[in-house]
């Protein structure tokens, strides 16, 4: 008897998730738009509601978090004089990275993701932000793609390994 009822009760509990997901789901999902609708005829002008459509529907949250940063300081110039380009080092091995605006948050954006597409790109990228950030505070963000180089010293350079550990301490890397 007991497997008779395991087995009624797992298909009571498909059929129910079917009749949420094809029919409740839906039905919640223009409620939840028409009376975003009203709210933001009322006055309610920041209103978002993608991040309750997309739990409603299921979609899972954007891998990753973003960290909140400052921006690239203006002018950022070498010794000579001339701006530093974007990607390239400067005297200290700093590199200037990337900025990309955000997308504007929408009537149907997630206040907990931003979209932004990175440079050479042509899809935007999502990102899910940090506790208590919200897309609206966003004002930038800045992609960093880090990359391992190696670098071999010859041994008739004269620059001496203790040096090199130098710069490699300076710079958070270890000579192997």
């Amino acid at each position: 008897m007991r497997p008779l009822l395991d087995a009624v009760w797992a298909k009571l509990k498909a059929w129910a998730a079917w009749v949420w997901a094809k029919l409740c789901v839906p039905g919640v999902a223009l409620l939840v738009v028409l009376g975003g609708f009203v709210l933001v005829a009322i006055g309610f002008k920041e209103l978002q509601i993608g991040g309750l459509l997309a739990k409603l529907f299921g979609k899972k949250p954007a891998p990753g978090t973003a960290a909140v940063a400052n921006t690239v300081p203006p002018g950022r110039v070498d010794a000579k004089g001339n701006l530093i380009p974007v990607g390239q080092p400067d005297s200290t091995g700093q590199t200037q990275v990337p900025v990309v605006p955000v997308h504007e948050p929408g009537f149907f954006s997630d206040p907990q993701t931003v979209k932004f597409t990175p440079p050479g790109a042509e899809k935007p990228v999502e990102v899910r932000l940090p506790d208590g950030v919200k897309n609206t505070d966003v004002k930038q963000v800045i992609v960093i793609q880090p990359e391992t180089v190696v670098v071999t010293v010859k041994d008739n350079s004269g620059v001496t390994a203790e040096k090199v550990d130098d710069l490699l301490a300076k710079y958070g890397g270890t000579r192997g």
